[in-house]
């Protein structure tokens, strides 16, 4: 039988999003609470679920699970109907006394229909998160879920069919067939995650629309170790952030920069601290994923033995095994710069390391590549901190920590060019699944009595007295 949404299906369902969009758009700030409300209770009702679903996907322990997927999601909700009656009302924007008649304010309508395409490595956290985005916004959606996560999809089906009608949300399952019919539809707005490759697919197809579109893509996020540092707290919170999912997360510090002069201490540190995260034998740790399928576990294998045929230190880890997709913890130097691991973003349990003996070394390192969706600056000299961010360009920078910039409810969630466009999660996620509509109420006279037909000497004198006063 086979798993995936038909195409005949995807269609009917579209058709009928389509029809019931005017009426999801007129839904108050209480009806969209409520229904967020009960998302909540059914995600709760369902969390053991969740949790079983992504270690059967992942191995995923329970801890990560609820750090990584579960939290973020129940924080978004939290957020949402908390601020959704703020995020709805209309925002009144600062009077010109040059137009005085003028009571200008923005008003918030959703786009209309959306999609929703998610990748597979936060497979819970991604789709809930921006689908409560486009709920609270007003929209209809049909959420893409990828085709390398089923236990977690059939879990996410069972709550989203709990709570929502298929003419407000869809669940749609399937690989390229359905995802590239889906993208042959019109919507108003579609929302990608995932690589920058497929990314320029998405956008070319959102373009025969002109559909709006928000993309959240990748690269190579570095994180750059300067001076006024405890090391081993650094090397810990990097380890924390690059093997976590086992690496397959978006904003995983891709390569470490760190000052020379640290160079006698730093490969001790992380043999010794990786050790004490996940023992000796890091294959039977309770707390260390898999990588998701074999075209995943291969690539990755690939670069590895590249780099090391190339004469590649291996600090620690380096060992694979094809049979359960494991590939242990592993920080590497001494790479040649056009090797694959310092070329491609890596997505996977691979630290590489580069030392740097200048800061003008390092910046000169990151500025030749992509921009990243994050950067990393570990320093308590201000002054290194301010001159990393001033000549570098990243969706996020995170200073003394990292990843922690993803869980502010405050701050927007993007990238920059090859990383991504547009902005998610929180406020900012209500707002690119938004029409910022601009309006003018005019209060007083309208400009048409200024300039009425037929123009005569009277009105170029009112003309000339209008763009004195404009200008």
């Amino acid at each position: 039988m086979n798993p995936y949404t038909v195409i005949h299906e995807i269609k009917r369902i579209y058709e009928a999003q389509v029809g019931s969009r005017a009426h999801y758009k007129q839904k108050d700030a209480r009806w969209r609470q409520d229904i967020l409300r009960k998302l909540a209770q059914e995600i709760d009702r369902n969390q053991d679920k969740v949790i079983n679903a992504l270690a059967k996907d992942f191995r995923k322990s329970a801890v990560e699970a609820e750090v990584t997927e579960l939290m973020p999601v129940q924080m978004e909700l939290k957020e949402a109907i908390r601020k959704l009656p703020q995020w709805m009302k209309d925002r009144s924007v600062k009077r010109s006394w040059k137009l005085f008649s003028i009571k200008p304010y923005l008003h918030y309508e959703p786009k209309g229909n959306s999609l929703i395409i998610t990748p597979w490595n936060y497979p819970f956290q991604l789709p809930m998160s921006h689908l409560i985005a486009s709920i609270a916004a007003g929209n209809t959606i049909m959420l893409k879920l990828s085709e390398f996560s089923p236990h977690i999809n059939a879990v996410i089906r069972i709550i989203v069919q709990a709570v929502f009608e298929e003419e407000q949300v869809f669940i749609v399952e399937g690989a390229k067939e359905e995802t590239t019919f889906l993208l042959g539809l019109r919507f108003d707005q579609i929302h990608f995650t995932g690589s920058p490759s497929v990314g320029k697919i998405v956008m070319q197809a959102a373009g025969k629309f002109l559909s709006d579109i928000t993309l959240e893509l990748g690269g190579k996020s570095p994180a750059i170790v300067g001076p006024k540092v405890h090391l081993q707290e650094v090397i810990r919170n990097i380890i924390w952030a690059k093997f976590v999912n086992a690496g397959q997360t978006c904003i995983a510090p891709d390569y470490l920069l760190i000052d020379i002069a640290y160079q006698d201490k730093v490969a001790q540190l992380f043999k010794t601290e990786i050790r004490r995260a996940f023992g000796d034998q890091p294959e039977l740790s309770p707390d260390f994923a898999r990588i998701i399928n074999d075209k995943q576990f291969d690539r990755l294998v690939q670069a590895l033995t590249e780099a090391v045929e190339e004469g590649a230190t291996t600090w620690v880890g380096g060992d694979v095994r094809a049979e359960e997709r494991f590939i242990a913890p592993t920080v590497i130097t001494d790479l040649k710069p056009t090797t694959k691991l310092l070329q491609e973003e890596i997505f996977g349990p691979i630290l590489p390391v580069v030392f740097y003996s200048s800061i003008e070394e390092a910046l000169q390192i990151i500025q030749e590549k992509e921009k990243p969706l994050a950067l990393y600056v570990f320093s308590r000299q201000q002054s290194f901190v301010d001159q990393v961010i001033k000549h570098t360009s990243s969706g996020s920078v995170c200073v003394n920590d990292a990843m922690v910039q993803v869980m502010h409810p405050y701050l927007p969630f993007g990238g920059v060019n090859n990383s991504g466009i547009g902005q998610s999660f929180g406020w900012y996620g209500f707002r690119a699944f938004s029409h910022e509509r601009a309006v003018a109420d005019v209060k007083l006279m309208p400009l048409s009595k200024f300039f009425w037909f037929p123009y005569t000497d009277k009105t170029k004198r009112m003309l000339r007295w209008f763009r004195r006063l404009m200008t």
